[in-house]
C-alpha cells in the first residue's frame, strides 16, 4: 500500500489519517500471522512531515532457546520524521541521510516497507517460548523439551573444558571436608 502526501506536504497545518491493513511477507526473522491493523496520522508541522501511529500484529518467532516456533503479539508505535519542500538544509531526516532504506519518496509513503520496519525494530531480540525451556542438545540438537537426548555425560570439550574441571575440583574439595 503507498499513499501520496504530496498535498500534506504542501500545505503546513494540514493533516491525515489512514487506517491500515497491511499483509506484510514473511522474512527469514518474522512472518506475520495475518494483517497489520492500526491507524497513520500525517501533519505537516510546517518543517517537517510527522508520521504517527500504532500498529497491532500477531507475528510467528522462532525461541532462541529450542528454535520451535512461537507467537507473540506486537503493539507499535510509530513515530518518523520526513522532511518536507519547507524542511531546512542542516535537518536530518531519514529520507535524506539514507534514502534507500527510507520509507519515504518523493512524498509517497511506502506503508508496507514502513511497517515492515517497524515490526522488525520492535520484535523481541531474544523470544523464549516459556521460561521452562530446555533448550536443545549441543551435542546431538534433540529438543529437550521433547524429552531426553541419548548423549552420555556433559558436554565438556573445548573452551568450557577449564571451566567443567574447576567445578569438579570444587566438588571433589566439598566432599573430602
Amino acid at each position: 500500500m503507498k499513499i501520496d502526501l504530496a498535498d500534506i506536504a504542501g500545505t503546513p497545518g494540514t493533516r491525515g489519517r489512514y487506517s491500515i491493513s497491511e499483509e506484510v511477507a514473511p522474512t527469514e526473522d518474522l512472518s506475520c500471522l495475518g494483517p497489520v491493523v492500526g491507524v497513520l496520522e500525517v501533519e505537516n508541522s510546517g518543517s517537517l512531515l510527522l508520521v504517527r501511529g500504532k500498529l497491532r500484529a500477531m507475528v510467528r518467532l522462532a525461541c532462541v532457546r529450542c528454535l520451535g516456533p512461537l507467537e507473540c503479539p506486537l503493539d507499535v508505535t510509530i513515530e518518523e520524521e520526513f522532511a518536507t519542500g519547507e524542511t531546512e538544509v542542516g535537518v536530518d531526516t531519514m529520507d535524506r541521510d539514507e534514502p534507500e532504506a527510507s520509507a519515504m519518496a518523493e512524498f509517497v509513503l511506502d506503508v508496507s516497507d514502513l511497517v515492515r520496519q517497524q515490526l522488525l525494530l520492535n520484535a523481541p531480540m531474544a523470544p523464549v517460548c516459556g521460561e521452562q525451556c530446555r533448550g536443545i542438545c549441543p551435542r546431538c540438537g534433540q529438543n529437550l523439551n521433547d524429552g531426553t537426548c541419548k548423549c552420555e555425560g556433559q558436554l565438556t570439550e573445548g573452551r568450557w573444558a577449564a571451566l567443567a574441571d574447576l567445578l569438579s575440583q570444587n566438588s571433589s574439595e566439598e566432599k573430602q571436608e
